[in-house]
C-alpha cells in the first residue's frame, strides 16, 4: 500500500522572503514567527510529523496551518498567519497592525517627541492611536502584544566598565608601596594623606553605544 503525502504547499520566492524575515525578526510575536517556520518548513517539502518533531508542537496545528496557507493563496502572507475570525467575534487587530506597535515599541520614545526615557504601556497606546496605526487601543492590549513578543521597554540593564590604561601597574605599585611605608612616616613624623578616593563617582560618561532592546533582552547601557 502506497504511503500517504501530504498535500504540496506551494511557496514563491517573494512570499519565503517575507516568511524569512518575519522568522528572523526579533520583533515579530513568537506565534506568527513559529506559523512562518511552518510555512518554510512546508515550501521545502518537510513532512507532517517532522515538522511537529522539530518545532515542538502538534501535527494538528502543522496540518491546520498548511491548509490555512492552501486555501488562500490571493491574501498577504500576514493575512495568511493571522487568527482566523472567531465567530460572532471578528479579530480586533491584524498581524500588520500588531507588529507595527511592537515595532513602535522598539523605538526611542524621544524620536517622537515624547519627554520620557522609557515606553510605558499608556505611552505606546496612545502613540499608536497618534499615528493612526490602530483607531483604539487599550495599554492591557499593548501589555498582552509586548509579553507575547518578549519585551519589555520599561527596563533598561546598566554596566560600569573601567576604560584600560596602560599604566595601571605602575599606578597601583605605587599606590600600595606609599601605603606600605605610612606607618613607618608617621613614626618619623612625615604626615601621610590621601587625596583621590573617589568611591562614589557616579557613571555619567558613556564609552559605547546603547545596545537597543530584543526579545528576550532588555535595553543595555555601558558606562
Amino acid at each position: 500500500m502506497p504511503l500517504l503525502c501530504p498535500a504540496p504547499v506551494p511557496v514563491t520566492d517573494r512570499e519565503r522572503g517575507q516568511l524569512e524575515s518575519l522568522d528572523r525578526q526579533a520583533i515579530s510575536p513568537q506565534q506568527l514567527a513559529l506559523r512562518a517556520r511552518i510555512i518554510l518548513l512546508a515550501g521545502q517539502r518537510v513532512g507532517v510529523q517532522p515538522t511537529a518533531d522539530q518545532l515542538g508542537i502538534s501535527r494538528s496545528t502543522v496540518q491546520g496551518w498548511r491548509r490555512r496557507w492552501v486555501e488562500n493563496p490571493d491574501a498577504s502572507v500576514a493575512e495568511r498567519l493571522s487568527d482566523a475570525p472567531r465567530s460572532c467575534t471578528p479579530p480586533t487587530f491584524i498581524a500588520e497592525q500588531i507588529c507595527t506597535i511592537i515595532a513602535l515599541a522598539c523605538e526611542a520614545p524621544q524620536d517622537s517627541g515624547r519627554a520620557i526615557t522609557h515606553w510605558t504601556q499608556w505611552e505606546i497606546a496612545d502613540e499608536a492611536m497618534k499615528r493612526a496605526i490602530v483607531e483604539s487601543i487599550s495599554a492591557r492590549s499593548i501589555g498582552r502584544f509586548l509579553k507575547e513578543a518578549d519585551l519589555k521597554p520599561h527596563r533598561s540593564q546598566y554596566r560600569l566598565e573601567a576604560k584600560p590604561d596602560a599604566q595601571f601597574t605602575e599606578k597601583c605599585q605605587d599606590i600600595c608601596e606609599t601605603y606600605r611605608l605610612a606607618p613607618a612616616r608617621a613614626a618619623a613624623g612625615i604626615k601621610t594623606t590621601s587625596i583621590d578616593e573617589m568611591t562614589g563617582i557616579q557613571a555619567l560618561e558613556r564609552i559605547a553605544p546603547t545596545r537597543p532592546m530584543t526579545s528576550g533582552r532588555v535595553e543595555r547601557r555601558v558606562f
